[in-house]
């Protein structure tokens, strides 16, 4: 993702919250998925807490196929799926995907090794889908424990230097979708940490995404989440241009 220097970097933490229902876990899937417009893919762990595996597999369907998700499902559930589950195979086969429910810091950390151990090199990229769902242990309260969280997803992209992205939600005023997000928006106030903080809010016919660069350290930022950059979505077939 490159827009004035708006970048997600290899060891930093890049932390993008927005609304229910948004689409920024499809941006990122779409994004890890399909690569640069040169064909370049980045090796990726998708540590998917928040989404469930068949919910996964559509939307991959989708991104490789350009197919609506409602169609991958009639086929999945009516017609003969080996061909669509193959291609979807192959298409994902740089992305490693686990669906722990409620991974502890513990556990991201084996499953981190474990992908170092067969493959001879950390991933290029691992996300954390979502913050909230890393269960952390006891702390200080709800806003401590996600703080905690941010902490050690940052550490884990300086000491492995992956480019490390996490999810995450916005406080109830701006959880409408189409309410830009400001800085001081993001639920727990745990914006301290990351290096770059993307927001992400649609458009009022939701033909739109509009991300916002509310914390920047590699170029333009805006606070107040009003100044974004704008991308065409159709949710539907998982297409993201612009």
């Amino acid at each position: 993702m490159v827009s004035t220097k708006t970048l997600i970097r290899k060891g930093q933490l890049t932390l993008i919250p927005a609304g229910p229902g948004t689409g920024k876990s499809a941006i990122v899937q779409t994004i890890l998925q399909r690569g640069d417009d040169r064909g370049n893919l980045n090796t990726a762990i998708y540590f998917s807490a928040d989404s469930d595996p068949s919910t996964m597999f559509k939307r991959a369907a989708a991104i490789h196929s350009g197919w609506e998700q409602s169609a991958i499902e009639d086929i999945l559930t009516t017609g003969d799926s080996s061909g669509i589950e193959a291609a979807v195979k192959a298409a994902t086969s740089h992305i490693r995907w686990d669906f722990n429910s409620s991974p502890s810091e513990e556990y991201i950390l084996r499953e981190l090794e474990a992908y170092a151990a067969t493959f001879g090199a950390w991933p290029d990229v691992a996300v954390v889908d979502n913050v909230k769902n890393v269960d952390i242990g006891t702390g200080e309260g709800e806003f401590g424990m996600l703080e905690q969280t941010c902490v050690f997803l940052h550490q884990i992209a300086r000491d492995t230097n992956m480019a490390v992205i996490a999810l995450h939600h916005v406080n109830g005023e701006f959880e409408n979708g189409v309410t830009p997000i400001p800085l001081n928006g993001v639920r727990g106030k745990i914006t301290k940490t990351p290096e770059v903080v993307l927001t992400l809010h649609r458009s009022d016919d939701g033909t739109k995404a509009h991300i916002s660069p509310v914390k920047n350290r590699n170029g333009k930022a805006d606070a107040s989440g009003r100044w974004f950059l704008p991308i065409n979505v159709d949710m539907a077939r998982m297409s993201f241009t612009g």
